[in-house]
């Protein structure tokens, strides 16, 4: 048989069928160890959440209206379960208490975002820095400028933090206590970012 007559076998034979010669994808090669293929049925994968933020408590700050030296058995007894009403005057010693204060009512309450812990300072003195919220720092700066040469203090479960007088406007949004030991620097950072 000739090539020609071949030809139109073949030719006869595709158009008997139905079939055409139509060029047709590839078919898909088999996955490999680095291809990923997914399923609508497959379970989709999650990541853990991050961890909450822990809101910290808002820091009361008080007036010093007086202070005097004391002794632990001559400070007043405190209830933070009952605690004094913010308008009221309150009475109250320092966390070593060794000082009693007599505080006016409450001036403002300082949101706080962050407390650092306790760092080293020269000649045994610990420090802890108290991070403000935006609305607290614009507060605090308005109210340090309004009062310097002013007393106040930090007060937590009814006891003072730290008293410090007032030098300047503070426009940094951060509030630096300080202590004179590291254990008395870890109570205090406790204290201070104790949660809301």
């Amino acid at each position: 048989m000739s090539t020609r007559g071949l030809a139109s076998i073949l030719l006869i034979g595709a158009l008997a069928c139905g079939c055409h010669s139509t060029r047709h994808p590839a078919p898909a090669a088999a996955p490999t160890a680095t291809t990923v293929t997914t399923t609508t049925n497959a379970a989709p994968t999650t990541t853990p959440p991050p961890a909450p933020a822990v809101a910290i408590a808002p820091l009361p700050i008080r007036p010093v209206q007086k202070s005097q030296p004391s002794t632990p058995d001559k400070c007043p007894a405190t209830n933070p379960a009952a605690p004094v009403a913010p308008a009221n005057n309150l009475v109250t010693c320092d966390l070593a208490r060794t000082t009693v204060y007599t505080l006016g009512p409450e001036s403002m309450r300082l949101g706080l975002t962050h407390v650092d812990p306790p760092t080293s300072l020269t000649s045994g003195f610990y420090q802890v820095s108290l991070t403000l919220d935006p609305p607290s720092a614009a507060a605090w700066a308005t109210f340090t400028a309004a009062h310097l040469h002013d007393h106040v203090a930090f007060v937590r479960d009814e006891l003072v933090l730290e008293a410090p007088t007032i030098e300047e406007q503070v426009t940094s949004g951060k509030i630096a206590l300080t202590t004179q030991s590291a254990q008395a620097a870890d109570h205090l950072a406790q204290l201070a970012g104790r949660p809301a």
